[in-house]
């Protein structure tokens, strides 16, 4: 059982906290003096102008961030982190042109006066420093303007363009090297995904009302992100798969092995696996809220095969939202639809699957799928109760 705000990682098995979209954010009864590995997100104060580079593309070397001359010392400068807090190695970097990311590692403990949040600010501190150069600012002016905004007084009528940085950062705290390893993979990766979402902006724009006819004359509305064509495919299929029929093997900590055999695999997940990727083989368009392990195994073997899937989640997404890992690349190739439904906002971290959410959502996948929608019995649930939580979820006043 893990303890309340932390899961496992989807993608890589690895340990991780919740993500909680807030630059302040921080772990309570996390001792940010002690070892530990993190990665570090800041965002420019004026994320608009792109400061630090600009991204480009060519056959030779894919998508890169041409870095500006300030970009090229605020790199230098986080490579040289642990100069100024020898407790602190650098793993990683990646300078974006509004934000920049990296891997730390502090190997010895920090002083009590000095945890991580204050390193990186004595770091934000410099690069504000940096900028302000290239703005042409002497440090004499740079001093009377730092004191005039510390209430210290100055040269009257002297404004400073502010810091470089936006105040706060977010941390991920790594727990072991599956998570360092995926971090590290995601800097390198930062260029790509910023490349593919400038050059399909729609499949990675989270519309807030998207109207889905649902049968009847009913009209649901969803939260959705990713291809909303693929609700115009002639065929839909829904996937459905009882936890009896397929579940993951676990290492001793509980971690999903996904690549290893399977502990469960019944002969109907297989026969029922293989049809499905079959039809959407041929053009049908999957539709699952992949609850069980034997629907996202599904999910998952038919994004490897380049099949379109949409997928239904029990909360909405937030505005900077984009899905992560290989869910990223079914979105760019246009073979992903994530929807939620309209009336369950945003929430920060994991929300529990209650019953009412699966039964809600199941019943939204068997209306989305028309003809190709599967028998459900909803134990313990009656028909027209199923029917009233799905409807609730989806209908706007």
């Amino acid at each position: 059982m893990l303890p309340p705000g932390w899961h496992y990682d989807d993608d890589t098995g690895a340990l991780m906290r919740d993500v909680v979209h807030r630059m302040g954010r921080r772990c309570r009864n996390w001792d940010y003096c002690g070892k530990g590995t993190y990665q570090i997100t800041m965002t420019l104060a004026d994320r608009k102008s792109c400061a630090l580079g600009r991204l480009g593309h060519d056959a030779r070397q894919g998508a890169f961030v041409a870095l500006s001359a300030l970009g090229r010392e605020i790199e230098a400068l986080m490579w040289r982190m642990g100069d100024f807090t020898p407790e602190i190695d650098v793993l990683g970097v990646c300078v974006m042109p509004d934000h920049v990311h990296w891997v730390l590692r502090v190997v010895r403990r920090l002083p009590a006066r000095k945890p991580l949040g204050l390193a990186l600010r004595g770091f934000k501190g410099g690069a504000t420093t940096c900028y302000w150069r290239h703005l042409g600012f002497s440090a004499e002016v740079q001093r009377v303007a730092e004191a005039q905004r510390g209430g210290a007084g100055g040269a009257p009528g002297l404004k400073s363009p502010g810091p470089l940085f936006a105040e706060g950062f977010v941390d991920t705290i790594l727990f072991d090297e599956a998570a360092r390893a995926h971090a590290l993979a995601y800097l390198a990766d930062n260029p790509r995904r910023l490349w593919e979402k400038r050059a399909h902006p729609g499949l990675f724009t989270v519309l807030r009302d998207l109207p889905v006819p649902l049968g009847g004359g009913f009209v649901g509305h969803f939260a959705a992100i990713g291809n909303h064509n693929l609700l115009k495919a002639h065929v839909i299929l829904q996937v459905q798969c009882s936890r009896r029929f397929f579940a993951y093997a676990r290492d001793p900590a509980g971690r999903l092995l996904k690549d290893a055999p399977p502990r469960v695999e019944a002969p109907v997940f297989r026969e029922t696996c293989e049809a499905l990727l079959e039809e959407a083989a041929h053009g049908a368009v999957l539709v699952s809220p992949c609850i069980s392990e034997g629907e996202r195994e599904i999910a998952r073997r038919a994004f490897a095969a380049g099949a379109r899937v949409v997928t239904l989640a029990n909360k909405g997404f937030s505005p900077l939202y984009k899905p992560g890992g290989k869910l990223f690349d079914a979105c760019a190739a246009g073979n992903l639809l994530m929807l939620a439904p309209a009336n369950w906002p945003h929430l920060p971290g994991e929300k529990r699957m209650t019953r009412e959410d699966a039964c809600a959502l199941n019943r939204l996948a068997q209306l989305i799928a028309g003809p190709g929608a599967v028998e459900i019995v909803y134990r313990g649930v009656q028909p027209e109760d199923v029917d009233r939580l799905a409807r609730a979820a989806v209908t706007v006043k």
